[in-house]
Order: structure tokens, then C-alpha cells, then sequence
């Protein structure tokens, strides 16, 4: 599966180096329509391609594989943002917060732990869920406060990671620079 994501990435680079400020809500559309339009051309043009050398024709398995394609661009689309929302309320609780709250209007509930970062894989923490409900209200992290909300609290969190995206990429950067600086240190004193 190649990585879809990378075409939204690039446009949103774009879009940021020209200065305009693009709402959320309407990058999402793009990068959603762009990725898809991307798989339906893919998966349409191969299966156009296959069709010719079979007794039906190019023309059904192209459209029957535009239509698979654009499906999956946009499953995968969906899965991806998914992911970034989960890992950015993991990893940037707080900020993820504000953004909810400054664009879209939803207050985190102050039983939402948003003041610890959990970490990516070793350390998460496991809640048991019944009925869709958290056993422990009181610990409740901001991921597993979005994960119980269902998809319109996970949909407003995805818009708000994006609206936030280009204020966590300096921070990795600069998590990345001390990283950096430190190696060198390290790697001056050994010689």
C-alpha cells in the first residue's frame, strides 16, 4: 500500500509556504479528495489495464476499479487522520485540548487527565470499558475520552489535529534538535 498520506502532507506544505491560512475542516476535504481522486486513478487505470487483455474490455474494470480505488483512498484517509488524532491526544494532550475548545467549542470535561503525555507504545495505559463507559471516570486520559465519544468526537478531534499540526511539527523539530545536539556531545567527548 503506498503511503497516501504523503500527498496531503505535500499539499499542506504548499499551502502553508504560500501564506494562506486554510481552516481545518477544509484541509481535511482536500487532502480527503486528493488521496482519494490518487487510489481511484491508480487502482482504475491498472484494472482498465487488465480488462483490455480479458474478453469484457477495459471499460467495466476500469470504472469497477475507480470505484474500489476511491473507496480505499479514502478508508485509508480516514484510518491515517484516525491515527494522528490518537497519537497527538497520546502525545500533546494539552494542546490538543486548547484547539478543541478555541475552534470548535467543546470543553474537555475536567475529569480528563490532559496534563500527562503518555508514551507511544511501553507505556499506555489500559482502561476497561463497559457499556461504552470508562469503570474509572477519574483517570480518564484525552485519548480514551476520544475513543469513548464515538465518531463525532473522534471527527472534531481529527479536524482539530490538523488545525494544531504545524505548532506540533515545531516542537518535534525541536525535540529532535536537542536529540541532535546531545548525539554530538556525546560523540565530541568519545574522540
Amino acid at each position: 500500500m503506498t503511503d497516501n498520506s504523503n500527498i496531503g502532507d505535500g499539499l499542506s506544505s504548499l499551502i502553508s509556504f504560500t501564506g494562506l491560512s486554510i481552516p481545518a475542516r477544509a484541509r481535511f476535504v482536500a487532502q480527503c479528495i486528493g488521496t482519494a481522486i490518487y487510489s481511484s486513478l491508480t487502482v482504475g487505470l491498472v484494472a482498465g489495464q487488465t480488462g483490455a487483455v480479458l474478453p469484457c474490455g477495459p471499460l467495466v474494470p476500469f470504472v469497477t476499479g475507480s470505484f474500489l480505488g476511491y473507496a480505499w483512498g479514502c478508508v485509508g484517509f480516514w484510518r491515517i487522520s484516525r491515527k494522528k488524532a490518537i497519537n497527538c491526544a497520546r502525545r500533546y494532550p494539552k494542546i490538543l485540548a486548547h484547539e478543541m475548545l478555541t475552534h470548535f467549542d467543546i470543553e474537555v470535561p475536567e475529569n480528563v487527565d490532559v496534563s500527562r503525555q503518555q508514551q507511544e507504545a511501553c507505556g499506555r495505559e489500559v482502561a476497561v470499558v463497559t457499556n461504552n463507559r470508562f469503570d474509572s471516570q477519574k483517570d480518564m486520559t484525552m485519548e480514551q475520552w476520544i475513543q469513548s465519544g464515538g465518531v463525532g468526537r473522534l471527527s472534531y478531534a481529527i479536524l482539530a489535529t490538523q488545525g494544531c499540526e504545524e505548532d506540533i511539527s515545531d516542537m518535534q523539530k525541536n525535540e529532535r534538535q536537542v536529540l541532535v545536539e546531545e548525539y554530538s556531545g556525546m560523540m565530541n567527548n568519545d574522540e
